[in-house]
């Protein structure tokens, strides 16, 4: 295990009805707030003016940004600058899932950006660390990415439609609210790609170049497969309060520091490569990772077997020993992707309309500039053959 700093800057409330705390939450880091949200289901649902009259009772005067939309641009961020500018913003409330909060993380480090036109260059392109940003709240819809508590965002690049990562300790939320009252209604399909979301954060994480992390192995595993157990069943009960709030708090908790510190961070090469592909199709961020994942598994695991051996076994509970090594790769694969479709998720590149044509471009844009993963390292090659193991 490598030495490593944590800290937890995140207040989190968790419960039902937390929301109406968003209030007091706020107004303790600011007293003009913009409510950033997507588009019109917040307020269709009645959520958005909950919240607005929490806010106004804590004497905060609030500013809408709504509008944001799934893989949302970095020409979001701007537009919504010129109207947080305009009402002299002084902190900012994500309502909604990993779009939303993404979005209000990146607009919260161009509001006090020293150089707003060199910000897209500095943090997305370069990955300096943002330092400084406008306070942040998050009020939670969407379980998935876990953004109410990292300290990193993904925002496409309006030009080239790239997905591209800025990171630093100042776009780490001040305070979450997760409600889990609020994730009654959400679409099958969008709990899915969720669940895939966040089970796919934990293997990222899982798979390391690293020996001898045997707690926070164990910690990954038993969230991986709590979420296996309780993510179709929230599929087939979707009203259950007890089994959203499963969920809502499996998906927090993978994506936590507490989970990466003292294994070098984690791979993320699948992440990577999802990333190129929201760049060619519109694809949920949770259905290209349900595609990627056993590709990539397949490519790497033969050159790291005992990790994946037990992983097959903790995880999967694949029993061993089997006739050989190939024979629990296959066993493991089949039991993920029959996961997968039983969520409703692709598990091939061409069920969302990818064509062959399409793989090099895809290949060169996920690692042409430098090498992707830490367990395998892996160049533009190595992921043209994966991606070709999707297809």
């Amino acid at each position: 295990m490598e030495s490593f700093d944590l800290l937890f800057p995140t207040h989190i409330h968790f419960g039902r009805d937390v929301v109406d705390q968003v209030g007091e939450a706020v107004k303790g880091i600011g007293t003009t707030v913009m409510v950033v949200f997507g588009q019109n289901s917040v307020i269709r649902s009645g959520l958005y003016a909950r919240v607005e009259q929490c806010l106004i009772a804590s004497g905060c005067t609030v500013v809408r940004g709504g509008g944001v939309l799934p893989n949302p641009t970095y020409a979001k961020v701007l537009a919504l600058s010129e109207v947080a500018r305009e009402h002299q913003v002084d902190c900012l409330l994500a309502l909604g899932g990993g779009s939303v909060i993404d979005t209000a993380k990146a607009l919260a480090g161009l509001l006090v950006a020293s150089d707003p036109k060199q910000y897209w260059t500095d943090h997305f392109e370069n990955y300096k660390p943002v330092v400084q940003a406008l306070p942040l709240a998050v009020v939670l819809t969407i379980p998935a990415s876990g953004s109410e508590t990292s300290d990193s965002c993904v925002i496409s690049d309006t030009k080239t439609g790239m997905k591209r990562i800025a990171s630093g300790s100042a776009l780490t939320p001040r305070a979450s609210l997760l409600d889990p009252t609020l994730t009654l209604n959400l679409p099958t399909y969008q709990t899915a790609c969720g669940i895939c979301d966040m089970l796919s954060h934990l293997q990222e994480r899982y798979f390391i170049p690293l020996a001898e992390n045997n707690l926070t192995d164990r910690i990954l595993e038993s969230v991986m497969r709590h979420i296996i157990d309780n993510g179709p069943l929230v599929l087939s009960h979707p009203d259950s309060y007890h089994l959203r709030s499963e969920i809502m708090w499996a998906g927090t908790l993978a994506h936590s520091t507490l989970l990466d510190r003292g294994r070098g961070g984690g791979d993320w090469a699948c992440h990577m490569i999802e990333h190129a592909l929201s760049g060619f199709c519109e694809v949920a961020h949770g259905a290209g990772l349900a595609i990627l994942i056993p590709a990539w598994l397949r490519y790497v695991a033969p050159l790291h077997p005992q990790i994946f051996l037990q992983y097959a076994f903790r995880v999967w509970h694949i029993e061993l020993p089997l006739v050989s090594f190939e024979d629990v790769l296959e066993r493991l694969i089949y039991s993920m992707k029959s996961f997968y479709r039983g969520l409703g998720l692709p598990t091939q590149l061409r069920e969302i309309g990818i064509e062959g044509a399409d793989l090099p471009a895809i290949a060169q844009a996920a690692a042409g500039s430098y090498p992707i993963g830490s367990l395998q390292q892996l160049d533009a090659k190595q992921v043209l053959d994966i991606l070709q193991l999707a297809f």
